[in-house]
């Protein structure tokens, strides 16, 4: 077989001609072209206004969603902090329309519902679309009440590019006694976000402003959740481009118990009546912390405030104003607030004292006078007091009976008969300012929500420097100075909670510890993610003089000027403090009480303050009521 003809016959024309079906084919090629040249003309001359329309109108947007903040309990989870819907007002520049007119028009009608200017809304989205990004969403107006949130869901479904944005905010349940310790959530100013947009902050993305909010913003926040999509100008979803779900923050839980909180409040607000030398205390302050660990139990400041009040809105501008007004400064935290420590102060004196070995616990002075006449430089003679005449004491009874004249005689000495801590006045100051420093004075506790004063520890180097342009006289360096620094008079300030860590140091054997208002951080479910661990530096004051310290504020309570601190069952050793000041009105004190218990095994400080009050009579018998409550609550060991 030739092979012409191997596949079918020989390759003659007639085989290899085109059949009628390729005619067929060229037919309806060319009807498929006339259709799509007739949709062509249809879609580009006869709808072409339309489609083009419709081009411009579908945007691609990208909103963000805020996460849920975290949670904040008490040590044994009981909420103080509830997330509740915020509303604002946003618009995607890219939606709205390009008609100049009917843009002013949404403008006007979202001054009317939101209050924020049309003039001030339409430069805010005029710089958004000068910087590129008009796809990106703008806040208009924030924290909108539910009546205008009412008003925009209706009216936005005229207004294309407009929404109500629903996110998270917060309220405040646990009451004025925790507002202090929380804080708030509030606006960025432009300030903050020049800083915080760089770690990915949204311009209308909640901060913290003050307490656990504040300090624990990174753990509360979250991750905000992100959605790209392409939205026509109703600002409805076409189809979406991709998508990150928020991620609600941790929570934080704290040492303080609620319980503990509201019952010292109650007390600082209903012991406030004064006596007959003093009137009506208006701020006070308490300290509950464990001696061991520095967790704060509680940190009362008295008057409190509602946090709710954050963020200061047009209904609440009336009670904002009341508490810028108010003349106690509520919004001022009374327990990081710095005043004259008074007495307490003496228990650094002793310890500086013993610590120096200018005297020890078994030195004996006899006080037959409530005077010591002390002759100046300039041949003068200078009183200085005492509350009683002591008869003869050691420092055991000069710290139990808060002898003044024994704790001059330990500061600055008694000329002719007893050297000071130093060679000479200035010398001797500076030595009580190293122990004042070693126990925590003079500098913010570090205390995790901050906000915290350093308080003042005099010396010559300070007053020099504070008095610069004073009288010449003024910046000098006296034996008085020393003298009433000894007594925690003069020019020494402390806060509440720098006395409590203070004797904490003195209970523990000299661990001066960094205070904690948060014990671990929380998830969801309420499991530890981490612990909140203990701080702390050593005091340079051996144990033996701090046992010797420790010894006379237990006979304080036992029979003196701490006496009314004393509860049946709960063994407590502590230290009163009344600060003498003046005012255009005459001569008044501070009360204070610091103290500890068990006595034998510190587990609890408690230190209380009264701005107007006698140390022993208003101060102690309230702490020495707090103790009780925590021994019968089972708080005695500073668990959970």
């Amino acid at each position: 077989m030739s092979s012409n003809q191997r596949w079918g016959g020989p390759m003659t024309p007639a085989r290899n001609r085109p059949r009628g079906n390729l005619g067929w084919l060229k037919v309806a090629v060319l009807v498929m072209f006339a259709v799509l040249a007739a949709q062509l003309f249809r879609m580009q001359i006869v709808d072409g206004a339309e489609y083009a329309q419709r081009a411009e109108e579908n945007h691609i947007t990208q909103q963000t969603t805020l996460a849920a903040r975290g949670t904040i309990v008490d040590r044994n989870g009981e909420p103080l902090v509830e997330n509740t819907p915020a509303y604002a007002a946003t618009i995607v520049p890219d939606l709205l329309p390009s008609n100049p007119d009917k843009r002013r028009a949404i403008y006007l009608e979202l001054e009317r519902i939101t209050g924020t200017p049309a003039l001030e809304i339409a430069s805010r989205v005029s710089a958004q679309e000068a910087d590129g990004r008009g796809f990106i969403e703008i806040s208009v107006a924030l924290h909108l009440t539910l009546e205008q949130a009412l008003k925009l869901s209706e009216a936005s479904t005229d207004m294309p590019g407009v929404r109500l944005d629903v996110s998270p905010g917060r309220y405040y349940p646990a009451g004025i006694e925790f507002a202090h310790i929380l804080g708030f959530i509030g606006d960025q100013t432009a300030e903050e976000y020049a800083v915080l947009r760089g770690q990915g902050y949204a311009l209308d993305e909640p901060v913290g402003k003050a307490g656990i909010e504040a300090a624990y913003e990174s753990e509360l926040r979250g991750q905000r959740g992100i959605v790209q999509a392409e939205q026509n100008a109703q600002g409805d979803l076409i189809r979406a481009l991709g998508s990150r779900e928020p991620v609600p923050g941790n929570g934080v839980r704290l040492a303080i118990d609620a319980g503990l909180q509201r019952y010292i409040y109650e007390l600082l607000e209903t012991n406030l009546k004064g006596d007959a030398t003093n009137p009506d205390a208006k701020v006070a302050a308490a300290v509950v912390m464990d001696a061991q660990s520095g967790k704060l139990l509680a940190l009362v400041s008295y008057p409190g405030y509602d946090n709710n009040v954050f963020p200061v809105t047009a209904d609440k501008e009336a009670e904002y104003k009341a508490l810028l007004d108010d003349p106690r400064k509520p919004l001022l935290n009374q327990a990081l607030t710095p005043s004259a420590p008074g007495s307490t102060f003496k228990l650094v004196t002793s310890s500086a004292a013993l610590q120096n070995g200018t005297l020890t616990p078994d030195v004996s002075r006899t006080i037959n006078s409530t005077i010591l006449e002390i002759k100046g430089d300039n041949g003068q003679i200078y009183p200085f007091y005492d509350w009683r005449a002591h008869g003869t004491i050691n420092l055991y009874d000069a710290i139990a009976w808060s002898s003044n004249i024994y704790m001059y005689m330990a500061s600055c000495g008694i000329p002719g008969e007893y050297r000071g801590l130093g060679k000479d006045d200035e010398t001797s100051g500076a030595i009580l300012g190293y122990y004042a420093r070693q126990f925590g004075f003079g500098a913010p506790t570090g205390i995790d929500i901050g906000g915290d004063a350093a308080g003042v520890v005099p010396s010559p180097e300070w007053k020099a420097r504070v008095h610069a342009n004073d009288n010449p006289e003024d910046r000098l360096w006296y034996y008085a100075d020393t003298c009433f620094m000894g007594i925690g008079q003069g020019d020494v300030l402390a806060t509440p909670l720098q006395v409590a860590r203070m004797t904490a140091a003195v209970a523990n054997g000299g661990k001066l510890l960094t205070p904690k208002v948060a014990d671990a951080i929380i998830d969801g479910d309420g499991s530890v993610v981490r612990t909140i661990e203990p701080e702390w530096t050593l005091v340079d004051v051996s144990d033996k003089n701090l046992a010797a310290v420790r010894e006379g504020m237990h006979r304080s309570v036992i029979y003196g000027a701490g006496l009314k601190a004393s509860q049946p069952g709960v063994d407590i050793a502590g230290k009163t403090g009344t600060a003498e000041f003046f005012t255009e009105d005459g001569k008044f004190q501070h009360a204070w009480f610091t103290g500890y218990a068990p006595f034998d095994n510190p587990r609890i400080v408690v230190t209380v303050y009264f701005d107007f009050g006698i140390g022993g009579e208003k101060a102690a018998p309230l702490a020495g009521q707090i103790f009780q409550y925590m021994w019968e609550e089972g708080l005695s060991d500073g668990s959970p």
